[in-house]
Parts: C-alpha cells; structure tokens; sequence
C-alpha cells in the first residue's frame, strides 16, 4: 500500500470515528429536567421519568433539576438553563403569550410542547373540623396560595377572582405543598390551594394525620372559570379520596404538559417520548394517582405547538399536531383566555 493510500485510508477511519463519537454524543447528552419542589407531584414524575432514562441506551440521560414550579421551568427553559420541563397549561399559555401573570415580564419563549401527560385538579383543602364550608369563607382566614413562580398561585388567584376575592381579603402564605401540610397541622393557617393530581401525597399525608376536606367550587364559579380561561376543564374529586372527606368535590383542572426547547435534537425528543408511552413505566401504580399518561389523551388542552421531534412520533401513531417552526414563535397556536 502506498504512502498516499495509507493516509487515505487512516482519514477515512478517523472521520468515521469521528463522526460516530458525534453522534453518541448528540444522543447521550444529559437532559436537564424541570420539575417543583422535591415533595411535589412534577418531582416525583420526573424522577420514575429519568430512572427509567437510566435503562435505555436509545434514551438521554435525564437529570432532575428542583425549582418552584411551572413559572419558574419556564422561565429557566427560555433563559436556556433547562432542557424540558413539566408545567401547568394555563401557566404555559399565559408564559408563551406574556398574558396574565407575564403581562409585566414579557413572554417566555423558545420552546414548545411534547405531550400532555396526565390532568391536575385545583384542591381547595381544610383540616376536616374546619368551620370553613365554602370559598367565601376564607376571607379574613390565613390561606397558603402556593408557591411564588408556581402555577398553583395563579391558579389560586384566578379562582378567588370568580368570587371576587382578593390577596387582601385574607392573609396570604406562599408554600409549597409539603410545607402547607405542615403548616395546616400546625394551625398556622386555615386553607391551602393545591393544584395536582389526585390523590396528593402531601394531602395524603396530611389528611391521614388531621383528616381534611376539599372545598368545591360552586357551579357558577366553574363555568366563570371555564369561560375565562379556556384550558380549564370541570372535573370532581371523589369522595373519601383523603381520610375525613365524606363528599365528593366539584372543582376545575388543568393538563400537565412536558415541553422541550425549540433547539433540542429531534432524536432526543423522539426517544423520551417512546419512554413515555411504551407502557414500561408504571406511573399511576408507581405514584398512586391518576398520573399515568396516554396517547389518546397526549394533545388535549395543549394550549402551543409541538417540538418536531414530537410531531415526529405522533406521526407514526397516526396522530397529526400542529408543529412549532420560526413563524410560530411569539405566538399561540390554540386555546388562551376568551375575555
């Protein structure tokens, strides 16, 4: 072989390898992961989500990354500290178009949806001796509305504002949900707003100490809800969900939704999404709730479009999305608030 052939051939091998180093690395890259509060229901999800990621060669690694909830991972997905994340649709509609909450800040863009993974209910909780029987009277009561940079804030703020309650009708706290529970049990306050999916761990917990009870949200007041906001969707929370809840509670809900920065690889997308639907991971029996997600139910109340890597997979189930692309960004494709 001559000299020229030899350094030919060595080039050759030396671009393969390269290139076969680039793309195990394209696929290895670690995915950083926003979830909540490590209590918390998106924290609890995204860890079974990045063990699994563990046991897949075909899977980036995911890392779990703690934070204060849906505004906060959206926030730190704009800023490009976060990969993917999980949050509340209405906190998603409002960040992506800077409606509501966002109307000072701006929106927060650069990213798009992958699934709606399961629905979460706003829960109205009091320890179950409470005298407290309706909305209404919380006012003049301490109430924990959730954390700040939390969906469950705005969801808790959106609900007294169909009652025509205030911040200043009461005394706020903003906790995370362990640290409510254990402020109810303390009696350092009288109500606390819980946006998740049912049943709670922390309210479990909590209820299986004290006993509690889960206020409804008056018909009227769901169907203001409804109409003002479309991305909530009536739902009930069984009675004896929690120890000390006799009744059934009518209340509203929101849908989870894992999103993706625009710039993530479409392979990786692909991929955690197989590990999402394949059925391998047992959430609702791992987490005892109503968490398990579905095809079916994937892109319902999915209020922007979606990462092309998942449009890619939901093509190959038959299931066609709208697809987030350069002329998207800044704009909602669907849902938002009517009024």
């Amino acid at each position: 072989m001559t000299q020229l052939k030899k350094r030919t051939v060595a080039l050759i091998v030396l671009l393969a390898f390269a290139l076969c180093s680039l793309c195990a690395c394209s696929q290895s890259k670690e995915v950083k992961f926003g979830t909540g509060n490590s209590e918390g229901m998106y924290y609890q999800f995204g860890s079974l989500l990045a063990d699994e990621s563990q046991n897949e060669a075909e899977v980036p690694t995911i890392t779990v990354e703690t934070t204060a909830g849906s505004s906060a991972n959206l926030r730190l997905l704009s800023q490009g500290f976060l990969d993917m994340a999980i949050v509340q649709a209405d906190t998603l509609n409002d960040a992506y178009n800077g409606t509501g909450f966002f109307s000072n800040s701006g929106a927060y863009t650069g990213y798009s949806a992958v699934a709606g993974v399961y629905t979460e209910a706003c829960q109205i909780i009091v320890p179950a001796d409470s005298p407290i029987e309706s909305i209404e009277d919380l006012a003049g009561k301490t109430v924990s509305l959730g954390e700040r940079e939390s969906g469950v804030l705005q969801n808790a703020l959106q609900v007294l504002d169909a009652y025509n309650l205030q911040e200043s009708d009461f005394t706020p706290e903003y906790l995370s949900f362990s640290e409510s529970a254990q402020a109810m049990k303390e009696g350092k306050i009288d109500a606390a707003f819980i946006t998740a999916a049912i049943p709670t761990p922390a309210v479990t917990n909590l209820a299986d100490s004290i006993g509690v009870r889960v206020l409804s949200i008056d018909p009227f007041a769901v169907n203001v809800l409804t109409k003002r906001h479309s991305y909530y969707t009536p739902c009930t929370i069984p009675a004896n969900t929690y120890a000390g809840q006799g009744e059934a509670a009518q209340t509203v809900g929101v849908r989870a939704v894992v999103v993706a920065r625009n710039d993530m690889p479409e392979d990786q997308v692909k991929s955690i999404m197989q590990l999402l639907f394949n059925g391998q991971i047992p959430f609702a029996e791992k987490l005892k709730s109503s968490m398990q997600p579905t095809l079916e139910e994937a892109t319902e109340g999915i209020p922007i479009a979606f990462h092309p890597g998942a449009a890619a997979y939901y093509a190959d189930n038959d299931i066609t999305v709208d697809v987030m692309n350069s002329s998207d960004e800044g704009k909602s494709v669907s849902g938002g608030q009517d009024d």
